[in-house]
């Protein structure tokens, strides 16, 4: 063959090839921008164990991706050792066949919600979280001791949990959600324990949060909650029993719907018209505006107050006048 001919062939070669490279780098890179699916989301599941070979079937049985071949071979491109998690996937209408893939392998699993209720009990949320069917619920847990060490040094599980809205992965733990609850309400204790008014009659930021406990079951609106703070400080300060009937009810085991006489005389450590000073324990999850009207209450002289018929409540400096708002607003 002559020299010429030599360089011709080489030329036509190295054309051709590069012609190949390119269709097959297009066909790859086709995954970056390919959507298939068209709806707002579809849930996917890659069960545990289960193979590449197999999630890749999976994807096409569903109609997620158009190709066996170019996903599989993306996936080995990324790592020739590809392993995806398993676990609970949402593919949205936005997805490629490569953030598809980026996902199982980062384990990007979608992420349930459970939201915790302000003033809620421990025993509330317990049946919230035991009752959910994305938890694993570990029958062995002991809910009648504290569940982690804390600074807070908690005597029960009450008020450990911060109410709020949780996002976690299915088959979470039901004692991995309570330690993240926990963690973050130690967290907001602490930085308003340091914050608070040193001035108030609290030992620990356990007392604190217990005050805080009780305002929460006290009243719900914003603007408030400092003011009947300021109620049970300036009973502590005058060795005034704190008279609130949220400590009463919890006290009670199987509370009816109306406190009595007969209830209000029993002695225990919960009810506040039989004991001095704060009652053993929170008597549930406050809110961030509770414990932040604990931490810091308003200034008043406040003594009394009592629930109008608007949801809010008249205040007094006085036991008259607070015979009187009580006559007006409770008495029928």
């Amino acid at each position: 063959m002559k020299p010429i001919n030599k360089i011709l062939s080489v030329k036509l070669i190295f054309f051709l090839s590069s012609i190949l490279l390119l269709l097959i780098f297009s066909y790859l890179n086709y995954s970056r921008n390919i959507i298939i699916y068209n709806e707002n989301k579809k849930i996917f599941y890659i069960e545990k164990g289960e193979s590449v070979t197999k999630t890749i079937r999976d994807l096409k049985d569903s109609n997620l991706i158009s190709s066996t071949l170019r996903f599989k071979i993306i996936s080995y491109m990324y790592n020739i050792n590809p392993k995806f998690i398993s676990g609970k996937y949402k593919i949205s209408k936005n997805d490629t066949e490569l953030s598809i893939l980026e996902k199982f392998l980062d384990g990007n699993l979608y992420q349930e919600k459970i939201t915790i209720i302000e003033g809620s009990s421990f025993k509330e949320i317990i049946k919230l979280l035991v009752e959910n069917n994305h938890i694993n619920n570990v029958k062995n847990i002991n809910f009648s001791e504290p569940l982690r060490k804390s600074s807070i040094k908690f005597l029960t599980n009450e008020g450990m949990c911060f109410p709020d809205t949780y996002k976690f992965s299915s088959g979470a733990l039901l004692n991995d959600i309570l330690m993240s609850c926990s963690q973050k309400m130690e967290s907001i204790l602490l930085d308003y324990w340091k914050n608070r008014d040193y001035s108030l009659p609290y030992k620990s930021p356990y007392e604190m949060l217990i005050m805080a406990s009780i305002i929460e079951k006290e009243s719900s609106d914003l603007l408030e909650k400092p003011l009947i703070a300021s109620v049970f400080i300036n009973r502590l300060r005058k060795d005034m029993r704190l008279q609130a009937d949220p400590t009463v009810i919890y006290g009670i085991k199987n509370f009816k719907g109306n406190i009595t006489k007969k209830d209000l005389r029993e002695k225990n450590e919960y009810n506040t018209y039989r004991i001095n000073g704060l009652p053993k324990t929170p008597i549930c999850s406050p809110s961030e505006s509770s414990i932040r009207a604990a931490s810091r209450p308003a200034e008043s002289k406040f003594l009394f107050f009592v629930a109008n018929n608007n949801g809010k409540h008249v205040f007094s400096t006085n036991y008259r006048d607070h015979v009187n708002a009580v006559n007006k607003y409770q008495k029928k």
